[in-house]
């Protein structure tokens, strides 16, 4: 597919609805708790999350002008950030998610995800998925119930809780470690 410029009133409308679901994801309290914890910064994954996603759901290329306009300014509540501002913090991101990878990559080839200390990161990332589906359900319903809507709060703080146990200093050491340090 060639390039669009995003010009028609049609194309505009969808992109800002993509961008402004994107802005509204970064919002997430799950979201920004993880996005806290990870090698990205806030203006990096809003950034990949332009370049990646909303491009994909567009289903065509846009151009770097364009995505640039829909990041948002750090500080401020208006929108557009330089075309070079936007590829500089892309590629950063790009770099940070490929180290992050290739860490997940040599704890494989060590052999370490199959250590007990991972086996709360796996049922945290479960419960995340488990809320997104519930999430996607209920994001398609008009109005949600009393009790959906406390479903959906209590899921979001047992998993805050969940990624507040797992960021702590003990969360990365053995049972055997976590018992001689008591």
């Amino acid at each position: 597919m060639g390039s669009k410029k995003i010009g028609g009133s049609p194309e505009k409308k969808l992109m800002k609805r993509l961008t402004s679901g994107a802005q509204q994801a970064m919002k997430e309290p799950i979201l920004k708790k993880l996005q806290e914890g990870s090698v990205l910064s806030e203006a990096q994954m809003e950034t990949l999350l332009i370049d990646l996603v909303i491009e994909d759901r567009y289903g065509a290329h846009i151009t770097y002008e364009d995505k640039a306009a829909y990041r948002s300014k750090p500080g401020t509540k208006s929108r557009g950030v330089s075309r070079g501002s936007f590829n500089r913090t892309l590629k950063q991101a790009r770099r940070n998610l490929s180290r992050c990878l290739y860490t997940m990559l040599l704890l494989a080839y060590l052999g370490l995800f199959e250590l007990t200390i991972f086996r709360p990161f796996e049922e945290v990332a479960t419960r995340i998925g488990d809320y997104r589906r519930i999430r996607d359900i209920l994001a398609g319903k008009a109005e949600l119930t009393i009790e959906e809507l406390e479903s959906v709060r209590t899921i979001e703080r047992t998993i805050m809780s969940a990624l507040d146990e797992i960021s702590s200093s003990l969360a990365l050491k053995s049972e055997i470690s976590k018992k001689k340090s008591d």
